[in-house]
């Protein structure tokens, strides 16, 4: 991470994640702004910054999230066993091989409850339309019934 504020301070001339006197830090949406406005130089910059090996794991974790965006917003019954082997296998290999990144909720979300919103929930058709929350209120259910177990 250090590797990649350098270049940033060196390339593009602003230092990221400096603590700020106004508080929160020097990363903001202005920073982002001018990222953004030479979008072709940045991307290009980015993606030349990539290790190779990085930029494989990528496109795997890339495929694997449209895929099952895909399916979540799908118009078809669809696979449980293939969507839950997906998603955890998608889960771990974000886990091992980047142990240092976090985990935003809106990932979270896809990657631990999609399959038990469309599997456990939904008998295994897509959501399109169905928001989570609702789905989610059937959750006193999911767990008297213990359907927690087939997650082990």
């Amino acid at each position: 991470m250090k590797r990649v504020r350098a270049i940033l301070q060196e390339r593009c001339n602003f230092s990221v994640d400096i603590s700020s006197s106004q508080g929160g830090t020097s990363t903001t949406g202005n920073i982002a702004q001018d990222c953004f406005l030479n979008k072709r130089d940045f991307l290009t910059w980015v993606i030349s910054s990539i290790n190779p090996s990085d930029k494989i794991s990528l496109e795997k974790i890339q495929t694997n999230l449209s895929v099952l965006l895909r399916l979540l917003n799908s118009g078809d019954s669809i696979n449980c066993d293939k969507m839950q082997e997906l998603w955890k296998e998608t889960y771990e290999f974000i886990l091992v091989e980047y142990p240092w990144a976090s985990i935003t909720p809106s990932l979270h979300k896809l990657l631990a409850h999609s399959f038990l919103l469309i599997g456990v929930y939904n008998n295994g058709k897509e959501l399109q339309n169905l928001s989570e929350e609702c789905l989610e209120s059937y959750k006193k259910t999911y767990f008297t019934d213990n359907v927690r177990d087939i997650l082990v």
